[in-house]
């Protein structure tokens, strides 16, 4: 504190003695005389360690002779005293003076205007940081941690980080502080002493908590079956995802999050899933996937579906059953007149007989009439067997004709053989119902 001390008093000194002119109207000698003692006072207030009686002088002399060193030097001393919005107003005040010096003044003020903006930047994000305070004791964990965001990026120190990870573990958002507290560790490792020796309680319990968060905030894996195609975008609000990146499992803070599908040649797609603190998900999003996310013990195909089989044809029915006997007697009804035009052939060579044993009166004798028995046995069989044959012949057709379709359980065959000669024939038929 006692450098400190002195580097303020150098400062008041230095400033007491800087030339004026920055004012709309010129001090008289008389409240020249009087700041100048304004500020002298000040200075033993200084030396003494008395801030708080310090700066009301410096503020009187600044009012009564306004020079950029004594209003440098009052914010100075706010700084001390913790009045941080009135010292960031003067130090903002003191940058817009030095703004519009001309030479030789302005290479006066160059590093008190450096020290100026560096004072500038912590108060800001020290202010942001009491604001953050405040907000946590209300229970505005919102508006806490994104004052405690604004104070990081002004002025990056590894107490605000830390003080971010538990805010945002406190909000519930478990995967931020995560990586609030990751990174906050990272820092730490590079830490040298004596920080690292201020820092290392805080250390061991930003350990704690990555590992318990680590274990509880939810991860989401998006994947693709197969090869991403050329030219897909991926986007996840105003992000654009690497599709490279797909397979990997990102740990997200609980909520619903939407992903935009964006493949050449087809219309977009929307992916939407919900995680839950302890979640472990996949979501697929190639072109015709389901919507649905599924846990990771629920892995999906890591090659494309293939097509569905092409039906297998049934195999040809066979015959129906009235097809195969009506066939069939087909076969009995021809092989009937195939055997009937042979008995008629042979009656027909028995008349030649009967002619010549039997004169026109039909006197036969013994001999001839057996001829001519003979003749009309195979004349009467030769008809008979004609009219049989033709009905079965014509039943047969009908039946072939009038028959169903078969089914293919009822699948029958059949084969149909006659053979006739002189005096002798037959018929065979064979098949399977």
């Amino acid at each position: 504190m006692r450098k400190a001390r002195w580097f303020f008093v150098g400062l008041l000194c230095a400033g007491l003695g800087l030339p004026g002119g920055m004012a709309s109207a010129a001090p008289t000698p008389a409240q020249q005389a009087a700041a100048g003692k304004l500020f002298d006072a000040a200075v033993a207030e200084v030396q003494a360690g008395r801030y708080a009686e310090a700066c009301p002088l410096l503020e009187q002399s600044h009012v009564l002779d306004p020079k950029p060193g004594t209003l440098h030097a009052l914010a100075e001393c706010e700084v001390q005293i913790k009045k941080l919005d009135q010292a960031l107003a003067h130090y903002r005040e003191y940058l817009e003076l030095y703004a519009t010096m001309k030479s030789p003044l302005r290479e006066k003020h160059t590093d008190r205007a450096r020290v100026a903006e560096e004072q500038e930047k912590k108060l800001l994000a020290e202010i942001l940081f009491n604001r953050a305070v405040a907000h946590q004791e209300a229970g505005r964990h919102a508006e806490a941690c994104a004052s405690l965001e604004e104070s990081l990026r002004i002025d990056p120190t590894p107490g605000t980080l830390y003080a971010l990870a538990e805010c945002e573990t406190t909000r519930g958002r478990t995967a931020t502080a995560l990586g609030h507290y990751t990174a906050y560790l990272g820092i730490f490792a590079a830490m040298k002493s004596p920080l690292r020796e201020r820092h290392a309680e805080r250390a061991r319990l930003a350990e704690v908590q990555r590992k318990k968060l680590d274990a509880e905030a939810p991860r989401l894996k998006l994947v693709w079956a197969g090869e991403v195609p050329e030219g897909v975008v991926v986007t996840r609000g105003n992000t654009t995802l690497d599709p490279k990146a797909l397979g990997a499992s990102m740990p997200l803070d609980p909520g619903e999050y939407a992903f935009r599908v964006e493949v050449p040649g087809r219309p977009p797609q929307e992916r939407t899933v919900r995680l839950e603190q302890g979640d472990r998900k996949i979501l697929e999003l190639t072109p015709g996937a389901t919507q649905e996310a599924k846990n990771e013990s629920q892995p999906l195909p890591t090659e494309p579906l293939p097509p569905p089989p092409k039906p297998i044809a049934p195999p040809k029915p066979g015959m129906h059953p009235w097809a195969i006997g009506g066939i069939a007697a087909m076969g009995v009804g021809g092989a009937g007149l195939i055997v009937g035009s042979v008995l008629g052939g042979l009656a027909v060579a028995q008349k030649s007989e009967v002619d010549a044993v039997c004169d026109a009166n039909f006197a036969c004798g013994v001999e001839g009439m057996k001829t001519v028995e003979r003749f009309w046995a195979l004349g009467n069989a030769s008809t008979a067997t004609f009219i049989v044959g033709g009905v079965v012949l014509a039943t047969g057709v009908t039946l072939f004709v009038l028959s169903p379709k078969a089914t293919p359980e009822k699948v029958g065959t059949a084969r149909v053989r006659g053979m006739a000669g002189p005096g002798a024939g037959y018929v065979s038929v064979e098949g399977a119902f």
